[in-house]
């Protein structure tokens, strides 16, 4: 005879944590929907909710869920610099051919220090674990060549579009009275 377990509940502490997650990651891909979808004003606001489920627990966590806390608080301080490292660098990116140099630098330099930081604090290399750290390593390596490399093969196949001639006085007109009416304005 087959005995079926009861199952186990989750403590409200473990499910804070595991709704901040889940919070946190739901806030920014409906925040990355774009300003097509009006619901991507949510994103922000869900992504800074389940920020703070994350962060402040409610009591006494699990075992496994007090390992995955302290695990998420000790990388913290490295996510969130790399995080705006790729922001600033994102920001500075060249759009239509300009360069914003001063502001994709300070991107890099964040980058950078995120890294040191993550080398230094939370990246331990010890005798026991050389082939894991030494794995872990070369496959971050990999990964950043494998990106850029691609980054350069699709920007190299990528045409340049062509720069359309100014409207006219009477296109203006045009889509200026289109404007109008749709915005309401007589």
């Amino acid at each position: 005879m087959y005995i079926i377990p009861s199952p186990v509940h989750m403590e409200l502490p473990d499910l804070q944590l595991w709704s901040g997650i889940l919070l946190l990651f739901s806030g920014f891909f409906v925040h990355r929907m774009g300003p097509s979808f009006r619901r991507n004003v949510l994103g922000k606001p869900m992504a800074l909710i389940g920020l703070v489920l994350i962060l402040i627990p409610l009591g006494n966590l699990s075992e496994i869920e007090q390992d995955l806390f302290s695990k998420i608080i000790l990388n913290f301080p490295w996510m969130i610099l790399a995080s705006t490292g790729i922001l600033v660098s994102l920001f500075g990116s060249p759009i239509y051919w300009k360069r914003n140099t001063d502001i994709n630098a300070l991107g890099l330099l964040l980058i950078s220090f995120s890294w040191i930081l993550y080398l230094r604090y939370v990246f331990s290399p010890n005798l026991d674990n050389f082939l894991i750290s030494f794995s872990t390593i070369a496959g971050m390596i990999f990964s950043i060549i494998s990106f850029l490399y691609l980054i350069k093969i699709i920007e190299s196949n990528t045409p340049k579009a062509q720069e359309s001639d100014p409207l006219t006085e009477n296109e203006k007109k045009f889509i200026t009275s289109i404007l109008k009416r749709n915005v309401g304005e007589k």
